[in-house]
């Protein structure tokens, strides 16, 4: 017989960046409609991103280093124009 020799498949890493994008999405639509939302917000970034960075380094991926970085940066931009917009009201 045969030995057919099947590599691995290598692992779609931006599926890790992607859906921890998915889930600053959802909770930040969230918090910004409730009431004291973007102090909320911004208690769940902290975490997601202290999350990410403890993950990257147990699993050692760089991926979890970048979803945390994205993260930080995106979510701090939102809150800050959560901030600007409720000065319009």
């Amino acid at each position: 017989m045969e030995e057919i020799n099947q590599e691995p498949k290598p692992e779609n890493r931006w599926k890790t960046v992607g859906f921890n994008i998915a889930v600053l999405v959802v909770y930040t639509l969230a918090c910004r409609f409730a009431s004291g939302g973007i102090i909320i917000d911004a208690f769940l970034i902290a975490m997601h991103f202290f999350a990410g960075i403890i993950t990257s380094i147990i699993l050692r991926r760089w991926e979890w280093v970048l979803s945390a970085f994205l993260v930080l940066v995106i979510g701090f931009s939102t809150c800050a124009s959560f901030l600007t917009l409720s000065d319009m009201h």
